[in-house]
């Protein structure tokens, strides 16, 4: 189900922190003796944080927020028309803010996306793993990072969540062959000018059975 886009004004976070000595900033997920490097995004227009072994990213909120005030405009997303690319594996454990050491939170994405990014709950930084960047990059849903950690865009990945649950389970009911024609049906139906006769006629015909 497609979310409706609103912006954030960047006013309602908090500034992010800002580290004096970048050798403390570790790697979330490689832990202490893996320090991150400055590795810019967005041709060089958004300042980033990158670890050199698992190749994720830290991008404080302020930068984030420095960033799309210089785009002036949020990219329609992009419809899902090929599988999601490839990304690291998400490692499990505790991960921690490189900048003020606080838990990190998950947060599904959904939208056809299948990994999880995290968020400082403290300073709202966020943290993505190697390759998850491009991969809202092609979507076009990188613009929309701050967003996905809302709680109405996290209601909006539990409904698409128990939607493909409610689907996964019919097909398992159903057989493949038997789904793909209720499939074609409900397209049909769904497109049919007169689609409330035919659902009302369908409903009566099983009545009478």
């Amino acid at each position: 189900m497609p979310v409706v886009r609103r912006e954030i004004a960047p006013e309602r976070h908090r500034s992010s922190l800002l580290v004096i000595d970048p050798r403390s900033m570790h790697c979330p997920v490689c832990k202490e003796g893996t320090s991150l490097e400055p590795a810019p995004l967005e041709e060089g227009k958004l300042a980033a944080w990158r670890c050199s072994t698992c190749n994720g990213h830290w991008i404080r909120n302020a930068d984030f927020w420095r960033w799309r005030a210089q785009v002036g405009h949020n990219t329609p997303e992009t419809p899902v028309t090929e599988p999601p690319a490839r990304t690291a594996p998400e490692a499990a454990g505790l991960r921690l803010c490189p900048d003020c050491h606080h838990v990190l939170g998950r947060y599904k994405v959904g939208h056809g996306i299948g990994f999880t990014v995290d968020r400082c709950r403290n300073c709202d930084g966020a943290w993505l793993d190697g390759g998850e960047w491009e991969a809202l990059r092609v979507r076009n849903l990188h613009d929309d990072l701050p967003r996905i950690f809302d709680d109405e865009w996290q209601r909006a990945v539990k409904r698409e969540v128990q939607e493909q649950t409610t689907e996964e389970n019919f097909r398992r009911r159903l057989g493949d062959a038997d789904y793909q024609r209720a499939q074609e049906l409900r397209t049909w139906l769904d497109a049919h000018p007169k689609r409330s006769e035919l659902f009302a006629y369908l409903q009566l015909k099983h009545r009478r059975d």
